[in-house]
């Protein structure tokens, strides 16, 4: 139950804030539908990984929202490592986002 609860606000306050941040900017430089939608698949794959962190460090859920909320941490750089998809739908998106200056 308090796992369930920690995953919901971890989806709220980290992940859906990091999704939605990454898809605009892919969409905002034109990247491929296929690139979006591994991002979304990645947010979606990394939420019991990072709900498990949150179990294990709940500070971090914190001070990581409140980075995220603020803008002083970009979404590939907690997305990125959470699980094998995560790393090459990152990589995938650096690409286009890097290349076009996002």
């Amino acid at each position: 139950m308090l796992q369930d609860l920690l995953a919901t606000i971890v989806s709220m306050l980290i992940v859906d804030p990091l999704q939605a941040e990454m898809s605009e900017r892919l969409a905002r430089v034109r990247a491929p539908q296929a690139v979006i939608a591994d991002v979304r698949t990645c947010a979606a794959s990394s939420l019991p990984k990072l709900a498990d962190r949150a179990m294990a460090e709940p500070l971090w859920v914190v001070t990581t929202a409140l980075d995220v909320w603020i803008g002083r941490t970009a979404p590939e750089a907690i997305l990125g490592g959470t699980t094998a998809q995560c790393d090459a739908a990152v990589r995938a998106a650096r690409v286009y986002l890097e290349s076009r200056g996002a």
